[in-house]
């Protein structure tokens, strides 16, 4: 049970015109012995009822009655009041009430309270008055072997004043461990209440840190990679700007995180994943689950350095700006008050519920991308759909690419895309709050000269960023980004097709397919650097002449290498007679070396340039391949049957038809039957 930043000690302070707040935070041995006593009494109260529990004496052990709150919402940490159980008490009572109670169905103190108000209004007429209530409740009480009190303890067995006193761990905590917990606790309310917290990091010492930490990747975008998945990962919101080094000075970085007065989430919701943000940034933290553990004595301190310790330990300057009683107040995160925080022994696995363990250091490249937000997801599924269908013009959607630097601030795509030497940057902007937006535009601005942006921005935001329309090239959507909708954008703003096309090499080419004799239609495109089918006819208008040729569906080709293999496939379809086309690619690809690596459609293809081989289809999923012999009449056996294939031969006109005469029916007459 957390304490809220209402009921730390607290002071305000004015510094430089501006209003501070300060908190109270226990130093190494202060209240040792106030600690202690209330400690001592909460062991001296376990097993016991929570009706024997004082607020005012558990004050009065330290004396500060706000200290005192906080200290033992720190104390729950450790210890919680539980419920007893049914079966518990009734051991306790024991005599043979037990079996009486469940052969009635009797099993928890609501079954019980039910049982009473039956017999009340059975008996009573449903009420009971002072002077008949204790005989009332002794004859109910008799009924099943329980005396009054036992009676009376069992109907409030499952109320909040019978919950007992009990202990997680094994030992008691000590008093510092409790005091360290309260400032973490005291430090974290105020994140819960803040709109940002600002970071400045020195680059040159996270680098120095990353690399005595043997972590991958080093440079400032390195630094900025990390921060940002970190955000990520957490579902923060940030903004980063930068300060160019001198001769003497390092460069600084100065990481901005929104906190839920800045978002539209809860504060407790959103507070709380800005707090552990900090936590990761700042190397402190220990976990319940590792306490227990080292008061067990199994607890092996890891002196390696860490992630986080790399990046706290190049930390500058860290403030925040916190909200309560409706003022803003600036709360400054300096060294000593770090110093008062837990150790930073908890690992960014278990911090991060083990997700970013590696990614601290650098991401891996399986770890999966973390979006922030569900069009972003949306848009990069469909992206990899059209792109296993090879429906992307050959572009390549990166998620979180480098991070573009500028003017001493930080602009950080969400995606990109990348093909031959080219880069689009892709960012998709949300609605948010006015001054998301504010940001957002004001930053953007300082792009409008660049030629590689693409925005995509929601309908109802048309008015918001209005001042961008004119500047970016935009995408517009409702619900969900449409990735074809957006190449379809990027084709007509950057088509390159003429400087592609003028920059094919026509004798390379024509030598590497005199060479090989043959190239796949899939080959050509990346030989030629086209991606529509379109693009490659004009591409290979430019190459083909002479002994150099062109088939759609099938690639380039020398002529007489085409005509060597003509002659091979001619003696195949000879030797196997009329056979499936299944058959056919399957010798084909075993007698012939030069197919193996063909696709269906490819050798299907070339069946179709020579007038000696014909395929006939009777369906969709069957398919003859016979030579060609005009009323000819052949046999394949196929799947251990004799089947009998009729192949048309190719005819010179169009056949006529004969038309069946239209059959005449005459209907016999009937004469009068009465006359």
């Amino acid at each position: 049970m957390r304490f809220g930043l209402q009921d730390v000690k607290k002071q305000v302070y004015r510094r430089e015109g501006e209003l501070y707040v300060g908190l109270h935070f226990l130093r190494p041995g202060e209240l040792r012995s106030e600690i202690e006593r209330l400690i001592a009494y909460h062991e001296q109260l376990i097993g016991q009822s929570r009706m024997r529990f004082s607020m005012d004496d558990a004050r009065a052990c330290v004396g500060d009655y706000r200290l005192a709150h906080c200290l033992i919402c720190a104390l729950s940490n450790w210890y919680q009041w539980r419920q007893r159980s049914w079966s518990d008490a009734l051991q306790q009572i024991g005599s043979e009430s037990h079996l009486l109670l469940e052969k009635a169905g009797i099993t928890s103190p609501v079954y019980l309270r039910l049982a009473l108000f039956n017999y009340v209004n059975e008996h009573h007429q449903g009420f009971l008055d002072a002077r008949v209530r204790p005989a009332a409740l002794q004859a109910f009480a008799a009924s099943y072997q329980l005396s009054a009190p036992d009676l009376e303890y069992l109907l409030r067995l499952d109320s909040d004043d019978e919950a007992l006193l009990g202990r997680d761990s094994l030992q008691p905590p000590g008093a510092q461990d409790v005091a360290t917990l309260y400032n973490q606790w005291a430090f974290e309310s105020a994140l819960f209440n803040a709109s940002s917290v600002r970071f400045v990091i020195d680059c040159h010492a996270f680098e120095q840190a990353a690399s005595e930490a043997r972590q991958i990747g080093s440079g400032i975008g390195a630094v900025i990679k990390r921060l940002c998945y970190l955000a990520r990962l957490l579902g923060v919101y940030y903004d980063l700007t930068y300060d160019s080094s001198s001769s003497h000075t390092a460069p600084l970085l100065h990481l901005t995180l929104y906190g839920p007065q800045e978002m539209t989430g809860a504060p407790q919701q959103y507070g709380a994943r800005l707090a552990r943000l900090c936590r990761l940034l700042l190397g402190y933290g220990i976990s319940q689950r590792q306490h227990i553990s080292r008061t067990h004595g199994q607890h092996k301190r890891n002196n390696s350095p860490t992630s986080a310790s790399a990046l706290s330990s190049a930390i500058v300057k860290a403030e925040a700006s916190v909200h309560f009683l409706q003022r803003s107040y600036r709360f400054a995160m300096d060294n000593t008050l770090l110093s008062l925080l837990p150790a930073g022994e908890a690992s960014l696995a278990q911090s991060t519920g083990g997700a970013s363990a590696g990614v601290a250091q650098q991401a891996p490249i399986h770890t999966p991308s973390v979006f922030d937000s569900s069009i972003e997801q949306s848009f990069a599924e469909a992206f990899a759909a059209l792109e296993s269908s090879h429906a992307v013009d050959g572009w390549q959607l990166i998620r979180e690419p480098e991070p573009l630097m500028f003017e001493q601030s930080i602009f950080i795509p969400d995606f990109a895309l990348t093909r031959d030497q080219r880069r689009i940057y892709v960012e998709i902007l949300g609605f948010w709050t006015p001054s998301y937006r504010e940001r957002k535009v004001q930053k953007l601005q300082q792009l409008q000269g660049r030629g590689d942006i693409v925005l995509a921005i929601p309908e109802e935001a048309r008015e918001a960023f209005a001042s961008l329309v004119s500047v970016f090239p935009i995408a517009w959507y409702s619900d969900q980004l449409s990735a074809t909708e957006l190449l379809h954008l990027v084709r007509n703003r950057y088509d390159d097709v003429a400087e592609r096309l003028a920059a094919i090499d026509i004798t390379a080419v024509r030598s590497r397919v005199q060479q090989e004799g043959f190239l796949t239609e899939r080959a050509c495109y990346e030989l030629l650097h086209v991606y529509r089918r379109s693009e490659l006819q004009l591409a290979v208008e430019r190459v083909v002449g002479g002994d150099v040729a062109f088939a759609a569906g099938l690639g380039l080709y020398r002529v007489d290498w085409m005509e060597q293999l003509r002659t091979s496939f001619v003696v195949l379809i000879e030797t196997l007679g009329a056979s499936p086309l299944a058959v056919v690619l399957h010798e084909a690809r075993a007698r012939l070396p030069v197919l193996a690596e063909c696709e269906d459609a490819t050798i299907e293809a070339m069946l179709g340039l020579w007038p000696e081989v014909s395929v006939h289809r009777s369906s969709i999923f069957e398919a003859i391949v016979a030579m060609t012999n005009d009323g000819a009449e052949q046999t394949a056996v196929a799947d251990n049957e004799e089947q009998t294939y009729t192949v048309p031969g190719r005819k010179a006109g169009r056949e006529k038809r004969t038309i069946p005469k239209k059959r005449v029916v005459r209907e016999a007459s009937q004469g009068d039957l009465w006359n």
